[in-house]
């Protein structure tokens, strides 16, 4: 069981949400630090800095996408010039392209980089990462330490689900229908649509008397 596999299409919609919103979001970030400090001339610089960096992030992010590896050095430099959440959103990129070279080491020195200098948007994200990173690699114990870190609410269901996968490679199937169970429950709770891959995760190991994944189908989305 790889659970990196989901990894790809979660680093997809993060990049299609950093394409259509980075814009109004380093303005939005700019334009209040620069209101809360009131220095015309600082928020000026300032835009104009974030604005650069930001879409060098995005060239960056394409360049990996389609070159991988190649691009390595110059992702590597830029990271090293903005140790800031610029960097870490970048270096999240980087470290999948190592994973997807089996190169684990590597992909966990870039992951460590971003939570480093990502802050709390990135954190979250990056800690999943982190746990899927070390159940790869048979580091169980680590793994499941890493999401009790996780305390942002909104990560929850992701939480459970990854908590499950973990103790699938453990073999432990109790704990796993557990937690799978807790992000179903919490996905109808919420009313987040219910993912396939967590449906069949589920059903896999369905026990007597539970409502099977795909019977939820439908409670999950509003009304």
């Amino acid at each position: 069981m790889d659970v990196l596999t989901d990894d790809h299409e979660r680093e997809e919609a993060v990049k299609k949400w950093w394409k259509e919103y980075w814009k109004p979001i380093v303005l939005g970030i700019v334009i209040a630090l620069g209101g809360l400090l009131g220095f015309r001339q600082y928020q000026a610089y300032e835009l104009e800095k974030s604005q650069e960096a930001a879409y060098g992030v995005y060239q960056l992010q394409n360049q990996l996408n389609k070159d991988g590896k190649a691009s390595l050095d110059k992702a590597t430099a830029f990271m090293n010039e903005h140790k800031d959440i610029y960097g870490a959103l970048l270096s999240v990129d980087v470290a999948m392209v190592h994973i997807n070279a089996k190169e684990y080491d590597k992909a966990a020195e870039a992951l460590n980089f971003a939570r480093d200098n990502g802050g709390d948007l990135v954190s979250p994200l990056v800690t999943l990462m982190q746990a899927k990173l070390f159940a790869q690699t048979q580091k169980y114990d680590e793994a499941l330490k890493a999401l009790s870190t996780i305390k942002n609410k909104a990560y929850a269901i992701e939480k459970e689900e990854v908590s499950g996968d973990i103790y699938m490679l453990m073999g432990d199937k109790d704990k796993a229908h557990d937690a799978y169970k807790k992000a179903l429950d919490l996905s109808v709770e919420r009313k987040v649509a219910i993912a396939p891959l967590l449906q069949m995760k589920f059903d896999n190991i369905i026990k007597h008397g539970d409502t099977p994944a795909y019977k939820l189908i439908g409670q999950d989305t509003p009304k």
